[in-house]
């Protein structure tokens, strides 16, 4: 009868040797975070420099005096900022977006949160702002101009306006679609309306309110441009009229070049700052 030979026990470092072979090492946090923000910014700039490409390609096919490729357009770009009037307007039309912007974002939250908890209110106002925002904004500039007079005042009038209804409306919204099971409960616990608003409501809403302040903003600069671009002596949108009073095509191009520049970073800022919001409230 044989006698079985004894099989030879690994030690625990010859354990560890073989399962760090064998499993493969977990990424970093700073690794991951790295590959999460390439993956954010990598496509954008792709997009970016295959524009460019397509339009130099197409300055260069049409072969035209008139249509200038991109470094004549930045050329005539850097030569305007050197102009102490061209960089007046610019900070001029910053400034008056910023306050419009903010204004409708605060107000049209406010009163939206405020509208949007009483269902009778709802079902009252909002068809009549829904008609409102379908309204060409421009249609409704007249009205501006006739109150406010030619100026700084119908302009940020006007930006407030385009971005005020349609943040007013995706408050509303989203305040009107909070779940009443919610509601019930605290008002079955007696909760006050103060922490009712605060722990139920805000929380509910804020995913929705930080779309529509990335939705706004763009509309905010459309309005301002098309009131310095209609009755207006200062302001980007009067310099981008202005030339094209003028025909000058590079200065156009370099105009249209610096108003992308100055919505690049507050969009891709308001994006970053819905992604956070979404992925802290998004589950409620």
């Amino acid at each position: 009868m044989t006698q079985a030979t004894p099989t030879p026990t690994a030690g625990p470092a010859e354990v560890d040797a073989v399962a760090s072979r064998a499993v493969p090492p977990a990424p970093t946090r700073s690794t991951s975070a790295g590959m999460s923000a390439a993956r954010r910014v990598v496509p954008p700039l792709v997009v970016a420099v295959a524009g460019v490409a397509l339009w130099w390609v197409a300055a260069v096919v049409a072969d035209s005096t008139i249509f200038p490729n991109p470094a004549e357009a930045v050329r005539s770009l850097v030569q305007d900022l050197g102009k102490e009037d061209f960089r007046a307007n610019v900070l001029d039309s910053i400034r008056i977006l910023v306050i419009g912007f903010l204004a409708s974002t605060v107000l049209g939250s406010l009163l939206g949160l405020a509208l949007g908890l009483s269902a009778f209110w709802t079902r009252a106002i909002l068809p009549i702002f829904y008609a409102i925002n379908s309204i060409p904004k421009i249609v409704l500039y007249p009205i501006f101009l006739s109150f406010l007079g030619i100026g700084e005042l119908s302009r940020a009038g006007f930006t407030f306006y385009a971005a005020f209804v349609p943040m007013f409306l995706v408050a509303v919204e989203s305040t009107a679609s909070v779940h009443r099971i919610h509601l019930k409960m605290a008002a079955s616990l007696q909760v006050g309306w103060p922490r009712l608003v605060r722990q139920i409501v805000i929380p509910c809403v804020l995913p929705s309110l930080a779309t529509g302040m990335r939705m706004t903003f763009g509309l905010a600069f459309l309005g301002l441009l098309l009131a310095e671009m209609f009755s207006s002596s200062a302001g980007i949108g009067y310099e981008l009229l202005r030339n094209v009073s003028l025909v000058r095509m590079e200065n156009i191009m370099g105009t249209v070049v610096l108003i992308l520049l100055m919505a690049l970073p507050p969009t891709i800022a308001l994006q970053w700052l819905e992604n956070r919001v979404v992925s802290k409230y998004g589950g409620r």
